[in-house]
């Protein structure tokens, strides 16, 4: 299956082209580029009043101000660096990218920027 398939599994994360060239870095570079870090997909956010919160119940629906086809927000370490659309990938949830932001905006916001 292509990469640009909307059904296509990864077993682990492709490589940025940008990245490519890290094989080439030094050691401890390339140590860094190992590590794992939280990846989140935001379908919504919003406040709710304690007392509301207290309520909740099985079966109850809280509704969100977004359309339910909306992109979804991609987030790495807290920090959205993209979005893209919900796409079933055999029984599980995948998301296939619409945006993200270039290599370098990414690197940064891992230091926390």
């Amino acid at each position: 299956m292509s990469p640009a398939s909307p059904h296509a599994v990864c077993d682990r994360p492709s490589v940025i082209p940008a990245a490519q060239s890290a094989v080439d870095a030094p050691a401890d570079v390339r140590r860094i580029l190992k590590l794992s870090v939280p990846v989140t997909v935001v379908v919504a956010v919003r406040e709710m009043p304690i007392e509301a919160l207290l309520e909740l119940n099985v079966g109850t629906i809280i509704e969100f101000d977004v359309a339910f086809d909306s992109d979804l927000e991609l987030h790495v370490a807290d920090r959205q660096v993209g979005s893209g659309q919900a796409v079933k990938v055999g029984e599980n949830f995948g998301l296939r990218i619409t945006a993200i932001e270039n290599v370098r905006d990414r690197i940064d916001g891992l230091g926390g920027h």
